[in-house]
């Protein structure tokens, strides 16, 4: 999760600092009407995102699963189903 920066009480991150992936997936998901833009004394931040919005996206929307992880997953699964104890029941 990104760091939160803070200008004059505004808290917010920027979408340029993100990981690729990150950035990637919360340009997809976000409104153009809730991309911010903040004048610093020193430059124009121009793709600004409140923090509080960053948070339930990077909490409720965002996935980050890697080939290894569902790869792992899936072997969990099926050995979980293999150690299943036979019965002799043709319905199960």
């Amino acid at each position: 999760m990104q760091k939160v920066s803070i200008y004059k009480g505004i808290e917010y991150i920027r979408i340029s600092q993100l990981p690729k992936e990150e950035r990637d997936q919360i340009r997809n998901w976000l409104n153009i009407d809730t991309i911010i833009k903040i004048q610093t004394e020193t430059e124009l931040i121009p793709d600004g995102v409140v923090y509080k919005n960053y948070v339930h996206w990077y909490e409720n929307i965002y996935t980050k699963i890697s080939p290894a992880e569902v790869a792992t997953e899936s072997k969990a699964a099926k050995a979980k189903a293999s150690t299943k104890p036979y019965s002799g029941l043709a319905f199960e």
